[in-house]
This record gives C-alpha cells, structure tokens and sequence, in this order.
C-alpha cells in the first residue's frame, strides 16, 4: 500500500521546555514517508538547542522574527511537500502509531480531503485530563459548521485542499483553525470528512499557552469577526446583521469572500434566529422577525417556551397592535 507523505508543521517560539517531547512523538512513529517542518519564530530559552539536537531528523527548520502563530504555519506551507497537512504546536504532541492510522486512511479513502480522530486534553501541572474529544460531522454542512467545537490537533487535510484554500489566515491570532474548518467545509462539504475512534494527539494546557494565559474571550472576538463575514457574504436579512455585529468583536478580521457552495443559507440563518428573534422584534424588525418565526417553524426550531409562544401571539394573533417595518 502506497502511503502518503505526512507534512507535520510545528510553529515554536519560547517552548523549549516541551518542543523535545513535540519533536521525538512525530520522529518516532516509525512511519516511512514523513517530513517534520519546524518554523521558530526567533527564541531566546533552549528551543534552539533542542532542534539543533534532532536536525539531522528535521526536513527545514529556521528561526527568524514573525508576525504570529498562523503566519509561522504559512510559511512552513510554502516549504511543505505532502500529500497530507497539520500543524503541531511545540507544546503539544502525536500518540503513537498516529501517522500510521493517518497515512492508510487516505490511502484507502480517496474521495475523502480531511480525517478528524481524537486529541486529549490536559493540565500539564498535574497531568489531569482535561477531556478527550474529536469533531464530528453533523447531518448537514450547515449544522456541522454551527455545531463546531474546534480540535485542530487531531485534524488532518489533503495538502491539495491546504494550498486551494491558500493556508491559514494570519489576520486572526486565535481561531484561524476555526476559520480554515468553516471555509473548508464551506467549499467541500461535510460528506469530505473522514471520522475516526482513534487517538491521535495530546494537547497541553499550561500558565503560558493561548488557551489559558490569554483567556477564551478574545477568541471568541474573533469568533464573531468571521461570523458577521459570513453573514455579510450570504447577505443576511437587515435586522439579524444587525445583531450580529452588535457582538463583541476584535474588528481585525481580513478574508476574501470565500467559496461557500455547500452552506444553506437557511438552515445557517434559522441557527441564529433561535438567538436573536426576539431581539429583532424588539429593535421594530417585525416583518423579519415574523418571516424569522415561519423559518423556525418550517425548520423545527420552534422553542416550546413562554418567550416563542408570546412573540408567535404578537406577530400572527394580533399583528395590528405592532407597529410593522
């Protein structure tokens, strides 16, 4: 069986406390067509040492000043020569026999772009798991994309996608993996997704990661910077976008419109009416907000609650006592 050649990025900067520990779990799967990329972005601690240690193991390594994380993941990109694409921070690192599992699914699946197994997650100061967990594919594209709950670890890409999609977006610090898994599924579709049991990587929570020192909310900032994108490209009706963009937001997200020929509009709207309908009634969107209500209906979405059967009374019971815009 021909296996295919697994690019493995690691972008590095100050943890040279566990980049060892990084580099040793992917030289050491014991997988023959592998290359190990490793993008510094100009440390001071003992990293360098540590790679000068495994250089002999490592296909391109350089370490220079950069503009950030997904930056240092480009660049590896450029430098990449694999069939099959993820990165792995050097404070996180493969389960063994990972690459294996890896390389013959793609070589098996070909119709498949993107193989999502399992990534455990743990508190590195007393080694305590945090949770274990993998993405899924939902019943629609749509669904998959509004149900997300990102594991970029132990997300593998078809290199070709990789490249189609132009590599990660470096305007966003925290969720440009969010941000590559929707236009990916976007363009793609979630029938393109592989899913596996397996465990394929460990990912470390500590005092200086992103996920801990700097606190979830700025990620969900830039969360809804690619929300209101998406919303403005599918053209959302005038009273949802506009409680969209009344999200808190890091208003540094830069994209081209993106390729989104597998998103339903619908099913992508009804996601956020079921959030913002009564908002949107009280804003004097009544129109929209009864249109909103048909959506959910139609949909399934429709809430047995007090607040759903108040707004249903108000726009169908009784509309010309609401003023209409």
């Amino acid at each position: 069986m021909y296996l295919p050649k697994i690019s493995i990025i690691t972008p590095s900067f100050n943890q040279g406390e566990y980049i060892e520990q990084t580099i040793l779990s992917i030289i050491e799967q014991d997988y023959p067509n592998y290359e190990l990329i490793i993008i510094d972005g100009g440390s001071k601690d003992s990293t360098l040492n540590v790679i000068s240690k495994y250089e002999s193991k490592i296909a391109y390594w350089v370490s220079e000043p950069d503009n950030g994380q997904a930056h240092a993941i480009n660049k590896g990109i450029a430098m990449a020569t694999g069939d099959v694409f993820n990165w792995i921070n050097s404070d996180d690192y493969l389960e063994p026999g990972a690459l294996h599992i890896i390389g013959e699914f793609f070589s098996k699946h070909p119709e498949k772009k993107s193989l999502c197994g399992f990534t455990h997650c743990f508190f590195e100061e007393d080694k305590k798991t945090s949770h274990t967990y993998r993405m899924g594919v939902e019943a629609t594209t749509t669904d998959t994309i509004t149900h997300f709950a990102m594991n970029q670890p132990g997300t593998f890409y078809r290199m070709s996608v990789i490249k189609q999609l132009n590599g990660v977006n470096d305007s966003l610090r925290y969720v440009f993996d969010n941000e590559l898994w929707f236009r990916y599924l976007s363009k793609y579709g979630a029938d393109s997704v592989g899913v596996t049991d397996k465990l394929f990587a460990h990912f470390r929570l500590h005092l200086s990661s992103k996920s801990v020192h700097e606190g979830f909310e700025l990620f969900w900032y830039e969360q809804n910077d690619i929300w209101v994108h998406l919303a403005e490209q599918l053209s959302f009706s005038k009273g949802l976008l506009e409680c969209l963009k009344e999200l808190p937001q890091a208003n540094k997200y830069n994209s081209e419109f993106w390729d989104v020929k597998e998103l339903d509009r619908g099913v992508l709207m009804s996601f956020w009416y079921e959030k913002f309908i009564n908002t949107i009634f009280l804003k004097g969107y009544h129109q929209e907000a009864k249109q909103a209500m048909k959506l959910l209906i139609r949909s399934g979405k429709f809430k047995i609650s007090r607040l759903y059967f108040s707004l249903l009374f108000k726009l169908f019971v009784v509309p010309s006592a609401i003023q209409k815009k």
